[in-house]
């Protein structure tokens, strides 16, 4: 950890082998999700390029990265997010690429996904679309076989 240098020109002691530090911010995809307690209510709308979990109440909207929504947790409102795991109630609209319902998730609302995932037990009322449209892909599968 310490390094002892022979260097007669230097009488400080060296210091420890470090790497350098970084000026950038650090990745969103590591950084730790910001968390909304059982007890926080919030009106408004939230926008973040981050994870958010939500164990409270929202009542708006939430544009982000990563959006789930904890087995306590409620959302009325529109979520856009690359990806939505609910295992609480969520009332509106979500647009995401991935969208995962746990056994206990209570959704009702129209899913506008690429990748949908419902478990088990999970309650949905709503319409799915698929973002990306099947048949242009299919047409041009078809083109290039």
């Amino acid at each position: 950890m310490f390094n002892k240098t022979n260097s007669s020109s230097s009488s400080a002691p060296s210091a420890p082998d470090m790497p350098a530090k970084k000026t950038s911010s650090p990745s969103r995809g590591a950084a730790v999700p910001s968390i909304f307690g059982s007890d926080i209510v919030i009106t408004g709308d939230i926008k973040t390029d981050g994870h958010i979990q939500i164990d409270g109440r929202l009542d708006g909207n939430i544009q982000a990265g990563n959006v789930t929504i904890g087995e306590k947790g409620a959302v009325n409102g529109k979520i856009v997010a690359g990806a939505v795991h609910i295992r609480g109630k969520v009332t509106g609209k979500i647009e995401a690429n991935v969208v995962d319902l746990s056994e206990t998730a209570n959704v009702q609302a129209d899913l506008v996904q690429d990748q949908l995932m419902i478990a088990n037990g999970a309650f949905f009322d709503g319409k799915c679309t698929r973002k990306s449209n099947i048949s242009s892909a299919a047409k041009t599968a078809k083109k290039t076989a």
